[in-house]
């Protein structure tokens, strides 16, 4: 499957073709619909996680109810009991549907916990055409609901969702390292270059000048801007950073992100000197936790005179 991420005029599009099938289906009753889950994301314009091959497949469309008692039969709708707090929005004086953060909490019970912080992610763009919640809106609502199914889920996705990112590939990036017992990379990472310039680094850790782009479609739809991709490489590569590309094919299964993995614990081997060992796959609840995300760092570890990197002394 496909998991490149949408532009914002992609986005737009689906989110106008989705209004219009909203509108026609309220047309067709009385009851005031509330659509949720897929149709809001839509709606929302909001880039989705990959859901499960059911949810992919189903042509009803999700209205959310409070209680069973409130579901009935409209042809073409799916009704969707929720026990937690339904938060709503009027999209464009058309069709109303549930907030960002209440359609994320919707998805606690039926995506695996890394899509759930992709989504997530994906909510708290840094592009700010894009950006739809907060960080503090996930934990407010956590906070004000008392049960709903998949709330554990949910809290255990905050813990690693992050504000600022630029798609959802890059979060796959990001945690298909943590699965593996690496540091977690930095978002968005400021770089000045020799030139005077700024480089917004999609990834980094920074403490070992190790930049990790993921290079989507965007970055080859031109030969000007393979370019400018290898000139900002270079201008990286004169400070000391070690450059690691990320594409499709680095990401989706095990072989391809633990070979990921190791490309880069062994630049962070370029650096500190010592071996850096991966840990065995781990689970997205064993990255969650708390024990292990309170680890000393790598470069905390090794006395920083011991480290071989070139720059570290200059």
């Amino acid at each position: 499957m496909n998991t490149e991420s949408y532009s914002l005029e992609a986005l737009t599009n689906l989110k106008y073709q989705r209004l219009n099938a909203c509108a026609e289906l309220q047309r067709r009753t009385d009851r005031k619909l509330v659509f949720a889950r897929s149709e809001a994301l839509e709606l929302l314009a909001i880039e989705k996680p990959v859901e499960p091959e059911a949810e992919r497949r189903r042509k009803d469309m999700d209205v959310v109810v409070a209680s069973a008692g409130e579901k009935t039969h409209i042809e073409g709708v799916r009704f969707l009991r929720w026990s937690g707090p339904i938060t709503t929005i009027l999209i464009n004086r058309t069709a109303e549907c549930t907030t960002p953060v209440c359609t994320w909490a919707h998805y606690g019970a039926i995506l695996p916990l890394e899509e759930l912080v992709v989504l997530g992610d994906a909510m708290m763009r840094r592009n700010q055409h894009l950006a739809r919640a907060e960080m503090g809106d996930f934990i407010a609502y956590l906070e004000h609901a008392r049960q709903f199914s998949g709330i554990r889920n949910c809290k255990m996705a905050v813990r690693l969702m992050r504000e600022g990112t630029d798609s959802s590939q890059e979060t796959r990036t990001r945690l298909a390292l943590q699965r593996y017992g690496l540091p977690e990379p930095m978002v968005n990472y400021p770089v000045r270059l020799d030139n005077g310039r700024t480089a917004l680094l999609d990834m980094a850790i920074p403490e070992l000048r190790i930049a990790i782009e993921y290079d989507g479609a965007y970055h080859r739809s031109s030969s000007e801007q393979v370019l400018r991709d290898d000139k900002r490489r270079e201008a990286l590569e004169r400070l000391g950073w070690i450059y690691i590309k990320v594409t499709l094919l680095d990401l989706g299964d095990e072989h391809s992100e633990g070979e990921l993995a190791q490309r880069v614990a062994t630049a962070c081997e370029s650096v500190l000197g010592i071996p850096v060992p991966l840990t065995a796959r781990m689970t997205m609840r064993e990255v969650c936790d708390a024990r292990r995300t309170k680890r000393k760092p790598l470069w905390e570890r090794v006395p920083r005179q011991r480290w071989i990197a070139r720059w570290v002394h200059l």
